[in-house]
């Protein structure tokens, strides 16, 4: 038996016993002890129905999520334990509020002034949990995907000195980049490459823009050389070093992509497979310095000899 099976076998013993253990203290309260007047009873009631309806779903989600893990993987469980989720609550609110001897039938279909007094007081609440429903019906990302977020709330200005010209490094300024880990109803949870836990509101997610990383980037590097190395002395010895690099896929391509005065850039394209482009771009550019430099300083020093 796995370990997460454990666990979950586990917590759902636990609120088992918890929930047998409110209602026992409940039922002595009541009929034994009378502690609890008549007026105040129908609010009791309500708050029993609440906690013991919330402890029911989740003993519910929690068997329905292990059940459904035995067949299908995570991030394609996770939207059925929301949608149960979803509907559970909602049943709990009719039954809380049936409880206080509230006519649920009027309240939903006669209450049209209360309706919008709660729908303006609870807009950010239910733009939230519907922005989660709508994330997880249209799934722009799903769990385990590694994702670069940016969305406008997060848009902040740096004073910055501009890149140098022939660097192809990218300034992001207003996004966050990790591997998604949970949607919940109110927000989704982000870990980051620094191993940071960032919970974002998912009504905030739903006016931004996502960058779905693959496992298989194409990594483009630019390297200025001078005018007096010939490009075909390194040409082949640049593509088939980086031919050998671990996680390559297919053959890389060498161009020359500018030019200057007195020197040229090229540009090295290369797909990998199971790598990330930080590190297949450093691969990259340790091989090109290798082949390169040398034959820069040999060249410049044959020059100041002559």
């Amino acid at each position: 038996m796995s370990t997460n099976r454990i666990n979950h076998l586990k917590i759902l013993a636990s609120l088992v016993f918890l929930l047998i253990a409110i209602l026992i203290v409940i039922y002595v309260t009541v009929f034994f002890l009378h502690r609890i007047p008549i007026k105040y009873a129908k609010f009791v009631d309500a708050g029993v129905i609440a906690l013991v309806s919330y402890l029911i779903l989740k003993i519910i989600t929690l068997y329905v999520n292990d059940v459904l893990l035995k067949y299908l993987d995570r991030a394609k469980v996770h939207p059925f334990v929301f949608i149960i989720n979803m509907v559970g609550y909602f049943v709990i609110a009719l039954a809380v509020v049936a409880s206080l001897g509230i006519d649920v039938s009027s309240l939903i279909l006669g209450s049209t002034f209360l309706a919008a007094v709660l729908g303006l007081a609870a807009q950010s609440v239910l733009s939230n949990q519907f922005s989660g429903l709508l994330i997880i019906i249209t799934k722009p990302f799903k769990i385990g995907d590694r994702v670069w977020i940016h969305v406008w709330q997060f848009s902040i200005a740096y004073g910055v000195i501009v890149p140098k010209y022939f660097s192809s490094d990218l300034l992001y300024n207003n996004g966050f980049l990790g591997v998604i880990e949970d949607i919940s109803i109110n927000f989704t949870t982000l870990r980051t490459d620094g191993g940071e836990i960032v919970k974002i509101a998912n009504n905030v997610l739903t006016q931004g823009a996502f960058r779905l990383i693959t496992d298989t980037p194409v990594v483009q590097v630019r390297y200025e050389i001078p005018k007096y190395l010939d490009i075909s002395q390194f040409r082949d010895e640049i593509t088939q070093k980086v031919s050998t690099i671990s996680g390559i896929d297919g053959d890389p391509v060498l161009n020359i992509d500018e030019t200057t005065l007195n020197t040229y850039v090229i540009m090295v394209k290369a797909k990998f497979r199971g790598t990330t482009p930080e590190v297949a771009r450093s691969k990259i550019i340790e091989n090109i310095i290798r082949i390169v430099e040398p034959k820069r300083f040999s060249s410049a020093s044959l020059s100041n000899f002559k």
